[in-house]
C-alpha cells in the first residue's frame, strides 16, 4: 500500500484531529529545514536538534486550537524561534576547559556560512536563516514573524551585503 502525501493544510486539519501518521509525515518534511534553521540562530546542533523536538511536541499540543491549517509551517517556525529566543535568555553554566579548544576546521564552507551567519543581527540572522537553511519563501517568513513581505526583503537585503565580505574568501578558490 502507498503512502499518501498529504498537503501542510491537510496535515494541519488531520493532525488537529489527532492523526497521528499525518503528523509524522510532516515531522519527517520539515524536520531536518527546522534543525538547520534553529542551528543558524544558535550555532549549536545538539541544542537545534533539542529545540527542533520541543517545537513539534509543541505544535502537535497546539494544533487543535489552530485556527488557520494554511500557516501551519510558519506556526512551526514561530515556536522553534520563540524557543530559540528562551533558550538564549538562559544564562548556562560555564565551565572552562583545562586546554584553549582547537579552532574549528575551516576547510568546510557549510561552517564558514554559518560562521558568518552568527555575526548578524538579530533580525537579520532570523531572515537568512530561514530563507536558506530552512527554505521558507518570503511570504512564509513573513507570516512566521509578522512582518510584511517588503520587510522580509530588505532585510534579507541588508544581510546580504554585510554577509558578502564575511564569505568573498569563498568566491576567490
Amino acid at each position: 500500500m502507498r503512502a499518501v502525501t498529504l498537503t501542510d493544510r491537510e496535515i494541519a486539519c488531520r493532525a488537529g484531529e489527532g492523526d497521528v501518521p499525518a503528523f509524522v509525515q510532516f515531522v519527517g518534511r520539515y524536520r531536518a529545514p527546522l534543525i538547520s534553521y534553529v542551528y543558524g540562530l544558535t550555532g549549536q546542533r545538539d541544542d537545534a536538534e533539542e529545540m527542533a523536538q520541543e517545537a513539534f511536541c509543541r505544535a502537535w499540543e497546539k494544533l487543535p486550537t489552530l485556527r488557520q491549517p494554511q500557516r501551519l509551517v510558519s506556526f512551526l517556525y514561530r515556536i522553534a524561534h520563540n524557543l530559540a529566543v528562551s533558550e538564549g535568555r538562559r544564562p548556562r553554566p560555564v565551565t572552562l576547559p583545562a586546554e584553549p579548544a582547537a579552532d574549528p576546521p575551516r576547510d568546510d564552507p557549510g561552517a564558514d556560512v554559518h560562521r558568518a551567519v552568527a555575526h548578524l543581527s538579530d533580525e537579520h540572522r532570523v531572515v537568512v536563516s530561514l530563507r536558506h537553511f530552512a527554505g521558507l519563501s518570503h511570504e512564509e517568513i513573513a507570516r512566521a514573524l509578522g512582518v510584511p513581505a517588503g520587510t522580509v526583503r530588505s532585510r534579507l537585503s541588508r544581510a546580504y551585503d554585510r554577509l558578502r565580505p564575511l564569505l568573498a574568501h569563498l568566491l576567490e578558490d
